[in-house]
């Protein structure tokens, strides 16, 4: 018995994050000029690696709806203030999200740059406050290096470089100003109140913020030793908060169409996989985009290598630090709400996992700490070699954050596979009067996704668009178009004659793209759709039969070849 506590003891010391809790309350005094400078230091590194955001714009990846075309921001402050506390807005309850913009609608509403220092300073600040957490376990070096590893790292772009990703700035800010309160020495009444109320505010700005109890539980018992019955009773009034919260959600999303009615895995190999895909992500972060493809290149392996790493954790819990078993609990919590449980709409972002990667600043910080010379000396030639890297690599991914057309350009390259990067690329290209090059994109979005009406839909619009703009056809005729369209009922035979209607105009391009939507929306079976290129073909209307041809779904269909050889025959070899 005496060997085996000796032993405990013996273990506990030299394990990266197992300082017990009187050790760890004792650094909370030690405070002096290293942790001043250590403060100038990130906010330094943060206002350096985000400086590219400051000349940046305004995107359209929902800086519209929220700012720029929002009518409620632009109307009076008390109606912004009421319609936050009481509307569902953009398929979310988050009105202090909303509020917090109201510092830049009274002083710089039209200038975009105060929109992003306001986030830069919330993301510095949102450090600072890690910092002062993670000096509470563990000296000033591995407490600085440890929140710097994390506040530069690139998966945190999209939530700062985006204007409308305050609400992820928001969310992190909260949840550790309420860890910072809620793991005060000694307790009070007041300091609970006030924890409960951070906690309140967190999930007011995001509702992702729920996983706070998970977050306090892990730093309670795995960081600061507390006994397990004693961290959960602590740790109840948060998970109330979070329920109250947490319960709304799916109905929100299901009124909005948020829940895409399928998942392109089975459950358990869809949730795995989504976690794999973020922790890959987090360890190389490369091709970072604002939308990936639903389902991701990898996510199958991501699966099956997170499932045996956690049937191995599980196994070997008991001999595993505590710096691993907070890294485990405090990461995968993070993620649950977006590890498509319930499926999502987007199902993965970049800024999902902020929080994710925020709590692994205190594991981070306790292997630095780890008293072994070796570990502590290697720390010292990798950290800065890091910190380097992902200076680089933030700052330069920032950039992409210039305005939308850079946004969309580099969604596209770094995820092509993503339908809504060109379908993005195609909106910004149209409302430049780019006309051909964003036809060119949303037949990307449209080849990109069988059977979708939202490629075609762009391309129509584009076409008529541009039709407009040259004087072939009457200003307005796009939209009525898409009023006739968008009436109840509308059928296959109506979409008939408007195609003819349109055809007869001096717009083909726009009947061509009527009938690639129509053949969206009123599908047919392959024999009917070369059957009618065949006759589109035989009247010389090459370009036609191409739109017919690429709906066809079997490419063994029953004369699909000969028109094929036909189009690739030269002009006079065909005519014969």
């Amino acid at each position: 018995m005496r060997r085996t506590r000796h032993h405990r003891r013996s273990q506990s010391r030299e394990q990266p994050g197992a300082t017990p809790s009187s050790a760890a309350t004792s650094l909370d005094g030690k405070w002096g000029r290293r942790d001043r400078d250590a403060l100038v230091v990130i906010i330094g590194a943060i206002v350096a690696c985000y400086f590219p955001v400051f000349g940046a714009g305004f995107t359209n990846w929902d800086d519209d709806r929220f700012i720029t075309g929002n009518p409620l921001f632009r109307g009076s402050v008390a109606g912004y203030v009421v319609a936050a506390f009481t509307r569902v807005q953009f398929q979310a309850f988050h009105p202090l999200h909303l509020l917090s913009y109201l510092p830049d609608r009274l002083l710089w509403p039209n200038q975009p740059a105060g929109f992003h220092a306001l986030n830069v300073a919330l993301f510095a600040l949102a450090l600072v406050l890690g910092f002062l957490l993670l000096r509470r376990c563990v000296a000033t070096w591995p407490a600085v290096a440890a929140i710097l590893l994390v506040g530069l790292h690139p998966m945190a772009v999209e939530s700062v470089a985006w204007v409308v990703g305050r609400k992820d700035v928001l969310a992190l800010l909260l949840l550790l100003s309420t860890l910072l309160v809620a793991d005060r020495e000694p307790r009070t009444t007041r300091s609970t109140v006030v924890a409960c109320g951070l906690a309140l505010a967190a999930c007011l700005a995001k509702t992702s913020a729920v996983v706070l109890p998970i977050v306090l539980f892990a730093w309670l018992h795995f960081a600061r030793q507390v006994p397990v019955r004693a961290a959960l009773r602590r740790c109840l009034p948060f998970a109330g908060i979070a329920l109250l919260f947490a319960l709304p959600v799916p109905l929100i999303w299901r009124h909005n169409q948020m829940i895409p009615p399928g998942r392109p895995l089975p459950f358990v190999r869809d949730v795995l996989g989504t976690l794999g895909i973020y922790a890959s992500r987090v360890v190389a972060p490369v091709d970072l985009s604002p939308v990936y493809p639903a389902m991701v290149s990898g996510q199958v392996l991501a699966g099956l290598v997170t499932g045996a790493a956690l049937l191995a954790a599980v196994a070997f819990w008991h001999r595993l630090p505590s710096a691993a078993k907070f890294a485990l609990v405090g990461f995968i919590g993070c993620l649950l709400p977006v590890a498509n449980i319930t499926p999502l709409y987007f199902r993965f972002a970049d800024r999902y996992a902020l929080l994710a990667v925020a709590v692994l600043a205190w594991p981070v910080a306790a292997l630095l700490a780890w008293p072994k010379v070796v570990a502590r000396r290697i720390g010292y030639v990798l950290v800065p070699l890091l910190l380097g890297l992902e200076l680089w690599t933030t700052s330069h991914l920032a950039l992409a954050w210039k305005d939308s057309l850079s946004l969309w350009q580099h969604a596209v390259e770094v995820q092509p596979r993503a339908v809504f990067a060109h379908l993005k690329l195609g909106e910004t290209l149209r409302e430049q009067g780019l006309f051909r090059e964003a036809a060119a994109s949303y037949l990307n979005a449209g080849q990109l996704e069988p059977g979708g009406l939202k490629g075609p839909a762009g391309f129509l619009r584009t076409m008529g668009e541009k039709a407009e703009s040259e004087g072939r056809i009457s200003a307005g005729s796009y939209q009525q178009w898409e009023q006739a369209i968008a009436k109840p009922g509308f059928d296959a035979r109506q979409m008939d004659a408007l195609i003819d209607s349109v055809d007869q105009s001096k717009c083909h391009s726009c009947a061509e793209a009527l009938l690639w939507l129509a053949l969206r929306m009123f599908p047919q079976p392959d024999p009917t759709l070369v059957a009618r290129a065949r006759i589109a073909l035989d009247r010389g209307r090459t370009s036609t039969a191409m739109v017919y041809l690429g709906e066809v779904r079997d490419a063994n269909a029953e004369g699909l070849a000969e028109i094929v050889r036909a189009l690739s025959a030269p002009a006079g070899e065909a005519a014969r």
